[in-house]
């Protein structure tokens, strides 16, 4: 039997994709900031969304710039992970703060974060009533990459390959190292 859930945490029922690291570069200084709303939205051009409240500092480094990366950071990085969506960045150095090491983009002009293992690099397509309605910035993935060995097709996750998922406020999870995969038929 099922029991109801409260509306203001609906969201959370479904939303326990990977937690991701979005960093951008404004002005000199590098931002990142911790994303759970995310998800893909097309595959030809490859397109994510990303909710992203409007206060935020990366929200604003994203629409002066016109680009920035999704890093797919690995559970060991959970407790970095909170503490860059505790302070914000136009107050503070993140990467300094929480020990972050950044490298240079194939693409663009905004950094990824050295120990992601997997980054999209994404240009802004503006879309003005996404944007004003909903703080939804949308992006086309221009270059794609992934550790060796932690994704071919889809994830591989082992012992040491592992994405971290919000469950809500501060709580998180990872995946087990087991893939299900029917590809083979029956």
């Amino acid at each position: 039997m099922r029991k109801k859930v409260d509306l203001a945490l609906a969201t959370r029922i479904v939303n326990h994709g990977p937690v991701v690291l979005v960093s951008s570069l404004y002005d000199e200084r590098i931002d990142v900031t911790p994303v759970a709303w995310n998800m893909p939205v097309s595959k030809k051009p490859p397109m994510i969304v990303l909710e992203i409240g409007r206060k935020h500092f990366i929200y604003e480094c994203i629409l002066k710039t016109k680009d920035f990366v999704v890093n797919i950071p690995p559970a060991s990085m959970a407790e970095r992970i909170v503490k860059c969506g505790s302070v914000s960045g136009r107050d503070v150095n993140k990467l300094d703060l929480y020990d972050i090491a950044v490298e240079e983009s194939k693409e663009i002009k905004s950094p990824s974060i050295k120990d992601a293992i997997a980054v999209l690099e994404c240009t802004l397509l503006e879309d003005k009533y996404l944007l004003e309605e909903y703080n939804m910035v949308v992006g086309e993935v221009k270059h794609a990459e992934a550790e060796e060995g932690s994704f071919d097709e889809h994830w591989l996750f082992s012992d040491t390959v592992k994405t971290i998922h919000h469950l809500g406020d501060k709580t998180f999870c990872v995946p087990e190292n087991k893939v299900i995969d029917l590809r083979q038929g029956s």
